[in-house]
């Protein structure tokens, strides 16, 4: 089944292929193609930025949006600028409010997006990277896949740097390259979170984290420091780990297996939200009560986490100010001919919202 935006695309398509509207004539307004379509801004935006950036339209800042000389591969607008944004997933979760800082921020500075995501899938980001490379992008904004390991993918990114194409990355960082970030403080968001639970009185405590993502692997060195510091014992069995690929298969059975145990733990944080949902579903059908008998911490303060029953407390992530950052950075050294610092890198202060899925003990 086909997105808005993609229904959107092929209509403005066919208006310029059937000439309806001719080289260098200005088509409707966004709010007039919102309108026209049915459809939210946002997918407007989405459409337009992709046909910008295969070159069916133009913006002149001010002016409006045209349709390109496409046949011919002319484009009149001089200033236009590509930049490329992969992320580990698009439409779920969080990721659309990072997508919709970036968007908006880049839009407004008439650059054109060219979006694609790895689904945190190695293979899929060799194959956009690539794909990126064979456009003409002046900047990319990455997120890593798999970030807790070794990029195989580094050649494309040297590649990049000879070729003097600034690029930064969002949430993790790989090792291997030496470029600003934008980053949660996820050591010190997992460190929070035991540390609030120990002050509920929880003595009996558990951890779940993904670790193929350094953000787990932090928020899960945060977690056992927090416990350390607070001299309470942290077990070994009540650390869960899990790879992504294992979210929906194994994930679970070892949830309910620590949660079946004789002496299950009465406090439980997770690596995000959704995985805190999770939590609450396995712990129901146990027949077990949050947070009377479960109290239960995510990470991310995602919208999910206002309307699940009970409301979950989380850390914060900051997502769309982090898309709008990262956007804002990327322009500058776009037009600062890639020239950075170690200043350039952002780390985020977590914080915890409170809500009613923790109680004393």
């Amino acid at each position: 089944m086909k997105h808005k935006y993609e229904k959107v695309k092929e209509e403005i398509i066919s208006w310029a292929v059937n000439e309806k509207y001719k080289p260098h004539e200005k088509i409707p307004t966004e709010s007039e193609l919102m309108e026209l379509f049915k459809v939210s801004r946002h997918t407007i935006r989405r459409a337009i930025s992709d046909l910008a950036a295969e070159k069916y339209l133009y913006r002149l800042q001010g002016s409006g949006i045209y349709v390109s000389d496409f046949k011919q591969n002319e484009i009149y607008l001089t200033n236009n600028k590509n930049v490329g944004v992969l992320t580990t997933y698009i439409s779920n979760y969080i990721f659309p409010d990072i997508i919709r800082g970036i968007e908006d921020t880049l839009y407004d500075e008439s650059y054109s997006l060219l979006l694609s995501s790895t689904k945190n899938n190695i293979m899929l980001e060799s194959s956009n990277l690539k794909n990126l490379l064979a456009h003409k992008i002046d900047g990319l904004i990455v997120e890593p896949t798999k970030s807790a390991y070794q990029s195989p993918n580094m050649g494309y990114f040297n590649n990049l740097i000879e070729q003097d194409i600034p690029f930064i990355m969002i949430n993790a960082s790989y090792s291997q390259v030496k470029v600003p970030s934008l980053c949660v403080d996820d050591l010190k968001g997992g460190n929070i979170a035991a540390k609030y639970l120990i002050t509920l009185g929880h003595k009996n405590i558990a951890g779940i984290f993904k670790v193929d993502d350094l953000q787990g692997v932090h928020r899960m060195n945060g977690f056992i420091t927090g416990c350390q510091e607070s001299n309470v014992l942290l077990r070994q069995d009540k650390i869960l780990t899990y790879l992504s690929e294992e979210t929906n298969t194994l994930l679970p059975e070892k949830i309910k297996n620590v949660l079946k145990q004789e002496k299950r733990p009465t406090g439980i944080f997770c690596y995000n939200d959704e995985i805190a949902y999770m939590v609450l579903n396995i712990a129901y059908d146990l027949k077990l009560k949050v947070p009377e008998d479960l109290s239960i911490i995510g990470f991310d303060d995602s919208p999910m986490a206002t309307i699940m029953e009970p409301k979950l407390t989380s850390i914060t992530h900051p997502k769309e100010k982090m898309g709008i950052d990262a956007a804002k950075l990327i322009i500058r050294l776009i037009n600062n001919n890639n020239h950075f610092s170690e200043c350039d890198s952002i780390l985020y202060e977590p914080e915890i919202v409170i809500r009613s899925s923790t109680a004393s003990i």
